[in-house]
């Protein structure tokens, strides 16, 4: 099952914790698998009989290893980044006042078009998903309080229609589910309606595309070293669609531990470290790329936008980056993830293009970089997530264009536009070949020697090829230097 789940992982849920994150899915329930398959079935999505051959209706089931397999498929369908994202953005952005008026209105199309919807319920540390079926008016009364909307729930817990529906006031907007009444205090409702969305890469004739717009939402995950949750540590600064700027952090009206994380639809973010914590963490997650991001120091401003991600300091500071990309949005390289590590005294700044990655920095950038590439069998599914990987380090005296050749080889480019390919000898990046060169790979020499972290790399720095870089490198980067000298 794990295995079948890696088959339909994207690149960026196969970076966040794919284990952890099935095994927590699962293990205590399957109600969203079961309530998504019941709603796609009755919208015929598909029949009973997908499900299982010869079955005209669900309820004449019999629970197997390909029922199970079925179920499964759905049920971590609420670990899929766009799934997730959506689900935190309604939770966290709607009132419950307007959660309700979300389930009354979709509660209403379902019954006029005869269509079965999801609803997940969702407590203070748990949360529940349900099928809705349709509403009706009435007058119930329940604990002194009056209701004149019900929404006819099927529960797969087993609860009939009495204990598993939903009353609703229509105008206090308070709701009462007798099977859950001990525990709807703070109860919230996500609901939805998109069948293309629930059933994409689905188990069941998995749908190519959905028309639900999750392109603009990113969750922002900010981790001080003695603050979980970045409160009153951090600010984050938003700037939505319509370019106007707001606060990231007072946007989310929910209580954002149950989450442990800020979810905002935006261009641009930026998270100040306002009260100088030396350890510092920010993660950023949409659909299209994730950046994971671990400072030790004096980390001040961490912004990122869709191209660009990057940080300004108040001193030395170490960094730690993971970046993740999207089928679709690394075009340039063979590999979907790369790790940068570093220090820098002033900032650092990468930005995604589409002929490669550029490195920057005020001062001069020492970066080392780790690539990795997604292998998978001839049936898609994962036989290794980290295949593939090359590791190596760059050194710039200013900005450079970190990209592959036609041999998936890493190579560097300089220059205006960055069309100077950087040539095996020019350690520092700088477009010469020199003695500044030769004393960089001594440096690094004497510095691997002693398991002392070196920003120069293989690539440039190997001249001989023969996977070391000592002091033979720099006597032959001195020969190409002398003989450059001469012909000049």
């Amino acid at each position: 099952y794990y295995q079948n789940y890696l088959k339909h992982c994207s690149n960026i849920e196969l970076v966040i914790e794919p284990l952890n994150n099935f095994f927590n899915c699962v293990k205590n329930g399957r109600c969203l698998g079961m309530s998504i398959a019941s709603t796609l079935a009755h919208n015929k999505v598909f029949t009973p009989s997908d499900i299982q051959a010869d079955r005209e209706n669900l309820v004449d089931i019999q629970l197997d290893e390909s029922v199970l397999s079925t179920i499964l498929s759905y049920q971590t369908r609420q670990i899929k980044s766009d799934f997730l994202l959506y689900r935190y953005w309604n939770l966290l952005h709607y009132t419950k006042e307007e959660q309700v008026d979300i389930l009354l209105d979709k509660a209403k199309k379902a019954t006029e078009q005869g269509r079965y919807f999801l609803i997940t319920l969702n407590f203070d540390y748990m949360a529940h998903a349900v099928t809705g079926m349709g509403m009706i008016d009435g007058e119930w009364e329940f604990n002194g309080e009056k209701y004149d909307k019900c929404i006819l729930t099927y529960d797969n817990n087993g609860y009939g229609l009495d204990d598993a529906s939903i009353f609703i006031n229509s105008e206090t907007k308070n709701t009462y589910i007798n099977a859950y009444s001990n525990m709807t205090e703070n109860l919230s409702f996500f609901t939805l309606d998109d069948d293309d969305f629930m059933n994409y890469g689905g188990a069941i004739n998995p749908a190519d595309s959905y028309e639900t717009d999750v392109s603009s939402i990113n969750s922002i995950q900010i981790i001080s070293n003695d603050d979980q949750y970045g409160l009153n540590k951090a600010t984050l600064t938003v700037t939505g669609n319509d370019g106007i700027k707001y606060d990231g952090i007072a946007s989310c009206n929910s209580d954002v531990e149950t989450y442990n994380k800020y979810v905002c639809k935006g261009t641009d973010f930026e998270v100040q470290n306002i009260t100088n914590e030396e350890i510092f963490t920010v993660n950023f997650m949409n659909v299209n790329n994730s950046i994971d991001s671990d400072f030790n120091g004096s980390v001040n401003n961490v912004f990122r936008n869709e191209t660009e991600f990057g940080f300004d300091t108040f001193g030395t500071t170490e960094y730690n980056l993971k970046f993740a990309f999207e089928e679709g949005h690394y075009s340039f390289s063979p590999h979907y993830r790369f790790d940068f590590s570093g220090v820098t005294d002033s900032d650092f700044k990468a930005v995604s293009t589409d002929r490669g990655i550029i490195l920057s920095s005020s001062d001069n950038v020492k970066c080392q970089v780790k690539t990795t590439d997604v292998n998978r069998d001839e049936n898609g599914l994962v036989v290794n997530a980290e295949e593939n990987v090359q590791e190596d380090a760059v050194s710039s005296v200013g900005d450079v264009l970190l990209t592959f050749d036609e041999n998936g080889s890493l190579t560097y480019y300089i220059g205006k536009n960055y069309n100077t390919k950087v040539q095996k000898g020019d350690v520092n990046c700088d477009g010469l070949i020199d003695t500044v060169d030769a004393t960089l790979v001594l440096e690094a020499y004497s510095a691997n020697s002693t398991d002392m972290p070196s920003y120069i790399g293989k690539t440039l720095s190997d001249y001989n090829n023969d996977g070391l870089i000592d002091a033979i490198d720099a006597s032959l980067i001195l020969e190409k230097y002398a003989e450059l000298s001469t012909t000049n």
